[in-house]
């Protein structure tokens, strides 16, 4: 385990109804809030009218801003940032999943930006481009699906529609003032979202478990400990939806995924996060298919490139899907593990290959640039263990027709 620092001041509500609480974990944050919700509230109405009106009681002044995409683009970000210029609000609510809870970060800190809010985004990693942001308005967190763990960490995602673009900020003053994070409001949810959802938290897991320090032992059984939960509760949730216990399991080791504690020590990159937003940036793919194709490509493509990975894979699903040796040697199983993922998505129903996703296999040179050109370090290498260089990134995108 590396030396590390350590700091997340979220304060978390946790429960079952809590979202029905709102209006006392934020009335001291000031007297006039922006919603911030998706272009298409059908399923969050009634959540986003009790909302209203609870604020509203307190003599809280709100402003709505229902523009967000799944794939949040920066466009909706600066119209929003200016309204509450406008309006000089107070503080912001985010009530949604992963796109919601990162928009409303960038759009509270961009309110006291100085300069374009894009000029706060790591969009390339072979030179250093961003400016992270060092002030933000308060941000109130209501999420309602269990995937990205923006509720507890620092980070957002958002895409430059004009350069196609997708890119990430992070900086410590993205912390959530506050997260009511109430399972309930899960149990609605298609089965599909919740999956995907699912398998993005998994992917966080993944990223730290394969691509982080690699002498853990703590990390590695509480993250194992996190990828069998889920797993188990996906199953359950899928055969019982409206189990408000299996919901809350599946929430809260959604938000421990990538909230910076089982990281802590690691220093790991995500490479799969950085192919993956290159996928979302040119063809809208939602973020949790586009990590579900690289958990196929680049686990089968990484897992026998040495005997370290052999050996790691191997440990990952014994520990995680209880494969046995039986006189296997480690490639036996470390190919059985990806197997075992791969069936995994199968089973719950997300999509995890080019095809499925729609994206063109003649695209694969083009988007094996844009990785390079935007996920990869000054030397051309895609941040990984073992780091991956463009043919091997034609390698995997091949691996993932």
């Amino acid at each position: 385990m590396q030396n590390f620092e350590l700091y997340n001041p979220v304060r978390v509500v946790f429960g079952t109804g809590e979202s029905k609480n709102i209006a006392k974990h934020v009335k001291s944050l000031g007297k006039k809030a922006l919603i911030i919700s998706y272009d298409d509230i059908t399923f969050l109405e009634s959540l986003l009218s009790d909302i209203e009106t609870k604020l509203v009681d307190i003599g809280i002044e709100i402003i709505t801003f229902y523009r967000i995409k799944a794939n949040p683009l920066l466009c909706h970000i600066q119209e929003a940032i200016e309204i509450c210029r406008k309006n000089e609000v107070d503080f912001c609510i985010g009530v949604g999943g992963g796109s919601v809870m990162d928009s409303t970060k960038v759009i509270a800190a961009g309110v006291l930006f100085q300069g374009e809010p894009w000029n706060m985004f790591v969009s390339r990693h072979d030179c250093s481009v961003s400016i992270p942001p060092e002030k933000s308005l308060p941000t109130v967190m209501v999420p309602t699906l269990p995937a990205t763990s923006s509720e507890t960490n620092c980070t957002a995602v958002a895409t430059n529609e004009v350069t196609q673009e997708k890119a990430y900020v992070s900086a410590p003053i993205l912390y959530p003032t506050v997260s009511i994070i109430d399972p309930a409001l899960t149990c609605t949810l298609p089965v599909y979202q919740t999956a995907v959802g699912a398998v993005d938290a998994m992917s966080h897991i993944l990223e730290a478990y394969l691509n982080g320090d690699q002498n853990s032992p703590l990390q590695d059984r509480l993250h194992e400990g996190l990828l069998v939960t889920i797993i188990s509760e996906l199953k359950a949730i899928i055969k019982d939806p409206l189990n408000v216990d299996h919901r809350a399991n599946m929430q809260w080791a959604a938000s421990l995924a990538w909230n910076g504690y089982l990281q802590s020590g690691l220093n790991a990159t995500t490479p799969m996060h950085q192919m993956g937003h290159v996928l979302s940036a040119l063809y809208n793919t939602p973020h949790g298919v586009t990590l579900a194709i690289f958990i196929d490509s680049y686990f089968r493509y990484t897992c026998t490139l040495n005997s370290e990975r052999e050996a790691r894979f191997a440990l990952l699903g014994e520990n995680v899907f209880g494969l046995k040796r039986d006189g296997q040697n480690n490639r036996e199983i470390a190919e059985k593990t990806v197997d075992c993922f791969v069936q995994f998505m199968d089973e719950v129903g997300v999509p995890h290959t080019l095809s499925d996703a729609n994206i063109p296999s003649s695209d694969i040179e083009r988007i094996a640039d844009e990785i390079v050109a935007h996920g990869c370090d000054a030397d051309g290498m895609l941040p990984s263990i073992p780091k991956i260089g463009r043919e091997g990134i034609i390698t995997i995108l091949q691996m993932a027709i």
